[in-house]
């Protein structure tokens, strides 16, 4: 190939690549994708159009194909952290932890001091279930970068697994430090509180979440379940109203308002509740409410044992 034509080619891929990555930082990938394949066709070797439709690909859902581009590029930047990287990423959302595990560690052999590589390593032991790991790793990302607040909220989401909540709270908090607005850490806070037994506690971070964000209908629910446990029936129920008018769909709302029309020994509460679960999900609850003793109150009611027939 002459060296004019060749320049010409590299120039007309230099365009497209523009053009291409001008739309991703947009948001606009289907038509990134585009200008990348038109890079590509003028220049197949060009390693940052690979990598930048591996990118689209990735945000439009593809992760298959997006990790075709992400071996295309390392075919030609071996040694590139970000798109071992990205690849783990793509990865995860396949499911495929062992293998984003091990693009992870590749990345960190190329740069290990990449913090947001070392948080999305732990994110993936949290998937298969290396909670101790998980910790170390956010604990890394931590040391290169103390404010990093979702690393905070993901330490203390690891060490609530392994049922160290008193340490998991802490994380939280520093969370919340460096973000006091921040919903996700204030309802894991709540979650913890919750799963510790502290129930008025955890009443109070679902406020708090909800002052930030009234809409967030897991603040509902799980304020409703804390409610539930101190027997304050009434006041669960208004909660699980609330996730309901967010939520109507959600079945496990509907058992958990159930529940507490039975604890009240309200039957015609109980079963309205309980025909909206089991029109949603009829495999799940049919054979639970043959044996749970939170509805024996109302057990012998003939309306109940219609409808578990």
């Amino acid at each position: 190939m002459p060296n004019s034509f060749k320049l010409a080619l590299n120039l007309e891929a230099e365009f497209f690549y523009q053009q291409g990555l001008r739309r991703n930082k947009a948001s606009k990938f289907t038509a990134a994708l585009t200008f990348f394949n038109n890079a590509l066709q003028c220049k197949p070797e060009y390693a940052e159009a690979w990598f930048q439709k591996g990118f689209a690909l990735g945000c439009l859902g593809n992760h298959e194909d997006a990790i075709v581009c992400f071996e295309e590029t390392l075919k030609i930047q071996v040694d590139n952290c970000w798109v071992w990287h990205n690849k783990g990423i793509a990865l995860g959302k396949l499911q495929r932890h062992e293998e984003a595990l091990n693009s992870f560690d590749r990345a960190l052999e190329f740069n290990p001091q990449a913090a947001t590589v070392w948080h999305n390593r732990g994110i993936t032991l949290c998937d298969l279930g290396e909670f101790t790991k998980a910790i170390k790793s956010f604990e890394r990302t931590l040391d290169l970068q103390p404010d990093a607040y979702w690393a905070w909220n993901n330490k203390g989401n690891a060490l609530r697994h392994i049922e160290n909540y008193l340490e998991a709270l802490n994380c939280y908090d520093r969370a919340i430090e460096f973000d006091p607005n921040n919903v996700m850490a204030w309802h894991n806070r709540g979650l913890c509180f919750n799963e510790w037994g502290r129930y008025s506690k955890s009443i109070s971070c679902f406020d708090r979440v909800l002052t930030i964000q009234s809409d967030y209908y897991r603040a509902w629910l799980n304020k409703g379940i804390a409610l539930e446990k101190l027997q304050d029936y009434n006041e669960a129920i208004a909660s699980y109203d609330q996730a309901l008018n967010l939520q109507p769909n959600e079945d496990g709302i509907w058992y958990n308002k159930a529940r507490c029309h039975a604890l009240q020994k309200n039957v015609q509460g109980a079963i309205y509740c309980l025909q909206k679960a089991i029109n949603l999900r009829p495999d799940k609850y049919l054979d639970m409410l043959k044996t749970n003793s939170d509805f024996d109150f109302i057990r012998a009611d003939k309306r109940f044992q219609v409808l578990i027939k």
